[in-house]
């Protein structure tokens, strides 16, 4: 009979290490998933084999199991399941690129409307205010994307001088 003085079982220890360290492994991929688009669609793959109907193959993914079936068995009709994986597949792509679209022109339109404030900001001081004409940057950068804000600050110590910012970036994004 072991004593009670008997140091605590190695495995135990060994046993919670391993499951933080698999725990800490799991929140990276799920971490790694949320940043890349790409990581979601491996992650839904990885637990489906494709196997071919046909001759029985196992295929490794939906690129190598259409090419498969297309070149091996160009008469047969291509299972519905792969059928709706490639429609998903298609989907989750087009999504991307819509994303990647609205991205892009979101970006364009924050230009336009920066460079259309900039140049209003610019006749104005330059007309009413020489002496902070120069300070334009330091404005811009203060109140970005809070237009509503600046022309609201404008207005309570130029009255109705002020200019219409929010009314010009509009203007220029349209």
């Amino acid at each position: 009979a072991l004593s009670s003085t008997c140091a605590p079982m190695v495995r135990g220890n060994a046993k919670v290490k391993s499951q933080a360290k698999r725990l800490k492994r799991l929140e990276a991929e799920r971490k790694s998933q949320k940043k890349d688009p790409k990581a979601k669609e491996k992650a839904r793959m990885a637990g489906f084999r494709f196997i071919c109907p046909e001759c029985k193959q196992s295929l490794a993914n939906l690129k190598v199991a259409l090419e498969h079936f297309y070149a091996r068995h160009p008469k047969s009709s291509l299972p519905t399941d792969w059928q709706r994986r490639k429609e998903e597949v298609e989907a989750d792509k087009r999504a991307i690129e819509d994303e990647k679209r609205r991205k892009k022109k979101e970006a364009e339109d924050s230009k336009k409307r920066s460079f259309a404030i900039k140049a209003c900001l610019r006749s104005f001081y330059e007309e009413h205010a020489p002496d902070k004409a120069g300070n334009i940057d330091k404005i811009m950068k203060k109140y970005d994307g809070k237009w509503g804000k600046l022309e609201a600050a404008l207005e309570k110590s130029y009255g109705d001088k002020a200019p219409r910012i929010v009314k010009a970036a509009e203007n220029a994004v349209n």
